[in-house]
């Protein structure tokens, strides 16, 4: 089983959270860490707790909103002590549903992932216009 941890500033992971949960249903293993909201604990440790709780028996994809961001830089550092967590910034939907609904995700699979939820990013404005002139050399 994969244990997923989603991890943003503001409310963007429990967005995604939710979003993802009308998609694909039950999310509940799925946790959910938001950055600077007056917690008493830091996200670093929470973060910490499931990875202590889920180390040795689950694969761990941690999800974070920006590379260099500070939460992206806490969870680095956490995987000087934890080197089997998979650390990925970034998320989007598609990246999120691609790992929540498939296990065994070999390194290889998550870099096809990787790749899939970048080629999901789209200028839909280019798209429009080259749909346009190909209509236009039509007629």
């Amino acid at each position: 089983m994969n244990q997923i941890i989603l991890a943003s500033h503001g409310e963007l992971a429990k967005g995604m959270k939710d979003t993802l949960n009308m998609i694909i249903g039950n999310t509940e293993s799925i946790k959910v860490f938001s950055s600077y909201r007056d917690e008493e604990t830091s996200i670093r440790d929470l973060i910490e707790e499931v990875i202590i709780e889920n180390y040795d028996i689950n694969k761990i994809y941690i999800l974070t909103d920006i590379f260099g961001g500070s939460v992206n830089n806490e969870i680095m550092d956490l995987m000087k002590k934890y080197s089997k967590i998979n650390l990925i910034s970034g998320m989007n939907l598609p990246l999120v549903i691609s790992i929540a609904t498939t296990d065994n995700i070999s390194d290889e699979l998550l870099d096809e992932f990787i790749k899939d939820s970048q080629s999901a990013i789209i200028n839909c404005n280019k798209l429009l216009n080259k749909f346009i002139d190909r209509k236009e050399e039509d007629l």
